[in-house]
């Protein structure tokens, strides 16, 4: 039998999308816990489009699964911290998922990476990863990304953590 394509489509968040997204925050309780030791506020989805809006560079994309439900997404810069690079602020997926995590995240990530390497000028992308947590650490190495020299130290939830900045080259489209 032939491989499927996935089910899962990416698509930019709008105002029309925010009662999907405000729905998605409140089914990723793990995740808030988690990075901000807390359930997401019930206006998160309203203050992260605003600070989207405000930005100029921040794109928010939704991850929908065979199109009809929202179960992820991913918050991310274009050109930062320099002009060709986008750095991956956070991906969320929600607690509950109708897939295996894995396989919607790197499926998610594919997605992205083809569309920034053949619609942009993104040839790098960077991301901070916690380096207490083995299976993120893990994840993003099985997708390419490589750990570079530099890190930060940010609280997490109610701990300071380090961080560990990886990055991709992405090789740009011949077409």
């Amino acid at each position: 039998m032939p491989a499927l394509p996935p089910p899962i489509t990416l698509r930019q968040i709008n105002a029309d999308l925010l009662p999907d997204l405000q729905a998605l925050y409140e089914r990723s309780t793990g995740y808030f816990l988690r990075y901000g030791g807390a359930p997401a506020r019930p206006e998160q989805a309203a203050l992260d489009y605003q600070h989207v809006l405000e930005s100029g560079n921040r794109v928010l994309l939704g991850i929908w699964w065979e199109g009809e439900m929202m179960v992820g997404c991913i918050d991310m810069r274009l050109d930062h911290p320099a002009a060709g690079v986008a750095w991956l602020g956070a991906v969320i997926l929600q607690d509950e998922l109708p897939g295996p995590r894995t396989d919607i995240e790197t499926w998610a990530l594919r997605i992205l990476e083809e569309w920034l390497r053949i619609a942009t000028p993104v040839s790098e992308i960077r991301l901070a990863v916690l380096v207490s947590d083995r299976q993120r650490v893990r994840f993003w190495h099985s997708q390419g990304y490589t750990a570079t020299p530099e890190s930060l130290r940010q609280w997490v939830g109610e701990r300071q953590e380090r961080l560990v900045i990886y990055r991709k080259t992405l090789i740009p489209s011949t077409t």
